[in-house]
């Protein structure tokens, strides 16, 4: 028992030299800063085997203080250090704490501020205190874990963000190329950048909301989003994350103005190309039947669509295709824009406008030169790029150059039919027209109005061989009036486009049938070339001058015993240029002949008569200022060297150049390794001309379809185009 009591005494003592030593600590420390203070507080601490609790809550609060001190995202080791520590003495103390120990050592927790001041503080205050600081540290703990996370997400989720947007600008060099690439894959990479910047957004507002509630130094956190107007500068930098102000690439503006584009522009751009192409085939294919009704004349892709590609799409494979297109339909459409006109009042024989082929081909090679572009411009990547059109219509990058290869194809062929077509029409233009649209009546008879070849005048009436527009409201008529006795006589008539007959002229029957082959304005005045053949066969012509009221003021005789074939009116000198040539009717006839080229003055007399012997027909004569170029087939001719040129069963062009003083000029022979049989000759300008001629076969024994071929010459005899072998 007294062993037992003496052991209790120790122990007190050994307590009291304890307080006492920890006394002399504490009035110490009081002088010291923090960090010389938790060192002495630590080795005293270590002397008592962390079971005091007064200095382990000195030393917890030195460290609270610490831990507040350090920058948490800066020096996370320093703080996570303090934090574990002053946990864990803050633990100890509480762990070593009991109402002895408050007995003890309660006027050494400094900071508890007892409720009775003249006392120390008691357990349960200095047991709050402990909690209270326990729960401070575990929330910083908490907070700082927490805020950190937070901070390292955004990073993370931006540093994503800009990885995914260099790969975008890593696989395409263009923004506009972006949009016409947009497919699964792409879309997918969009909806993952928005993801991670929404996620970078979001966790920086968590980060702001958390240091407002709890704030750490002087963080906020502010951010500024920065828009990227520079595909390839802009969104591909990181950002500081710890600077004042976050600058931050704003990827969601980006990809909604992306997206807006794409919505409005792009899917509007995709659709207008695939209707303008519908368009455009539907077009070629009816300019293909020569149905130009529903195709504009002057046909256009509409610009703003062109222009609209352009925008995003400089070097557009789409953009290559539709000016091929409009081009093509442009082309077709000159060529199908000659059709003969079932007018009453064009009364028959309808020819081409001058240069008419000229301008197709020219409008062909505009084609052509677009095709080449086209098909030089044929990439995986431009096909890629309006993959539903060029994949799904054209069968992807190897169909488009099929296409382009069908496509020359085609145009070739259908510059050659329109040709071959011209040509074969040029053979049955004389048909004899039945249907009532083609007819009226005058006195009872009736007046074909269509051009009628000599052996079909069998009934009585007024039939046509050639026309001429007076002006916008009237057309002039010339042919033979058969009466019921089978005589023939020549008219004239000037006729209205309400088909009305203002007047018609007569001229007497002389001594043989007479028609009115050739009729022409000049000066106000209206020549007629009639041609009276006796029964024998006999051949005299006769021009007759009439007012615009088709009375006739004076008549001459031309000493030709051959067929008018052309009258033309100079309205300036008031003088007519006229060529006969051959007996035979039919409009392409060979028959050894002499040409003659006459000139009248107003007065109908003879100022020159030039003569051109040959073998072959005549077919036009044109005139370039004070010059006249007669142009026909032929097989044998004497040429102005007083030469013959035979060649043989060949046939081919001559044309040859008179003053307007009647005196020979230049003749022309143009052969070629196939014989040529010109049908149609047209003046383009004052210095090219177009042919078109019948190739093998002769026209006055064609049985079959003709073959024809079109050639292009300078008046000074150099040929510059023919399509013979091409």
């Amino acid at each position: 028992m007294k062993q037992y009591i003496a052991l209790i005494i120790s122990l007190l003592i050994g307590i009291q030299a304890s307080a006492q030593k920890y006394k002399d600590v504490y009035e110490n420390i009081k002088k010291l800063t923090d960090n010389e203070a938790y060192q002495q507080l630590y080795d005293f601490s270590q002397q008592h085997n962390n079971s005091h609790s007064a200095s382990l809550y000195k030393m917890a609060l030195i460290l609270e203080r610490r831990m507040e001190m350090y920058d948490p995202f800066l020096q996370e080791r320093a703080v996570n250090q303090n934090v574990y520590n002053a946990e864990l003495y803050l633990m100890l103390a509480k762990q070593h704490f009991d109402e002895k120990v408050a007995r003890q050592d309660g006027r050494f927790f400094d900071d508890v501020v007892p409720a009775n001041p003249k006392k120390d503080p008691n357990f349960q205050e200095i047991s709050d205190a402990i909690d209270g600081h326990l729960k401070k540290v575990k929330t910083f703990k908490s907070m700082f874990t927490e805020n950190r996370n937070n901070l390292y997400s955004a990073a993370t989720k931006y540093n994503e963000c800009i990885r995914i947007y260099n790969e975008i600008n890593r696989k395409n060099s263009k923004l506009k190329d972006l949009y016409f690439l947009v497919d699964n894959n792409f879309e997918k990479q969009l909806n993952e950048l928005k993801t991670n910047f929404d996620s970078t957004l979001y966790y920086l507002e968590k980060l702001q909301k958390s240091l407002k509630e709890y704030p750490m130094r002087n963080y906020t956190f502010e951010y500024r989003l920065n828009p990227i107007t520079i595909y390839r500068m802009h969104g591909l930098s990181p950002a500081n994350f710890l600077a004042p102000t976050i600058e931050l690439w704003d990827f969601n503006l980006w990809i909604k103005t992306f997206k807006d584009v794409y919505n409005n522009d792009i899917t509007s751009i995709y659709k207008s190309i695939d209707e303008t192409d519908n368009q455009n085939r539907k077009y070629v294919s009816e300019l293909e039947k020569n149905q130009i009704d529903n195709v504009p004349a002057d046909y256009r892709v509409p610009p703003y669509l062109i222009n609209k590609i352009y925008k995003y799409d400089y070097e557009s494979l789409a953009n290559s295709l539709l000016l091929y297109q409009e081009s093509q339909v442009r082309y077709m459409y000159q060529l199908a824009s000659y059709r003969p006109d079932t007018n009453f009042v064009a009364f028959g024989v309808n020819y081409p406008a001058a240069d008419h082929f000229t301008k197709a081909l020219e409008r062909r090679r505009a084609a052509d030169s677009l095709l080449v572009l086209l098909n030089d411009n044929i990439s995986a990547e431009g096909v890629k790029k309006y993959s539903d059109i060029f994949e799904k219509k054209y069968k992807g990058e190897k169909g488009l150059k099929e296409y382009t290869k069908n496509e020359q194809t085609f145009n070739n062929k259908t510059f050659d039919d329109a040709v071959n077509d011209f040509a074969n029409r040029l053979l049955t233009m004389d048909s004899w027209q039945t249907s009532n649209t083609h007819k009226m009546l005058y006195n009872g008879d009736t007046l074909y109005a269509r051009i009628v070849p000599s052996e079909k005048m069998t009934k009585k009436g007024y039939y046509v061989h050639c026309k001429q527009i007076a002006d916008k409201s009237t057309v002039l008529v010339g042919g033979t009036y058969v009466d019921k006795s089978g005589g023939q006589t020549a008219f004239v008539a000037s006729v209205d486009t309400l088909q009305k007959i203002n007047w018609l002229k007569t001229f007497k029957p002389g001594e043989g049938n007479r028609s009115c082959m050739h009729i022409n304005v000049a000066s106000n005045e209206i020549a007629a070339v009639v041609t009276s053949t006796t029964k024998a066969g006999a051949i005299r012509n006769f021009v007759f001058l009439l007012d615009n009221a088709g009375t006739q003021k004076m008549t001459a005789e031309v000493k030709s015993k051959a067929l008018p074939r052309k009258l033309i009116a100079d309205d300036i000198s008031g003088k007519y240029i006229i060529v006969f040539s051959g007996t035979k009717r039919q409009q392409f006839a060979n028959e050894d002949c002499e040409m003659h080229v006459c000139c009248l003055d107003s007065k109908l007399k003879t100022e020159w008569d030039k003569q051109l012997k040959f073998s072959g027909y005549f077919c036009n004569i044109l005139r370039t200022d004070n010059i006249y170029y007669v142009v026909g087939a032929f097989s044998k001719i004497h040429n102005l060297d007083n030469e013959d040129i035979d060649l043989g069963n060949g046939s081919g062009m001559f044309f040859y150049s008179i003053g307007s003083d009647g005196n020979w000029l230049k003749g022309e022979n143009h052969e070629s390794d196939k014989p040529i049989y010109p049908m149609w000759i047209s003046k383009c300008d004052n210095t090219t001309f177009e042919v078109v001629s019948a190739l093998d076969s002769e026209p006055w024994q064609a049985n079959g379809k003709l073959n024809a071929a079109y050639m292009r010459f300078t008046f000074d005899g150099k040929e510059t185009f023919s399509s013979i072998g091409k």
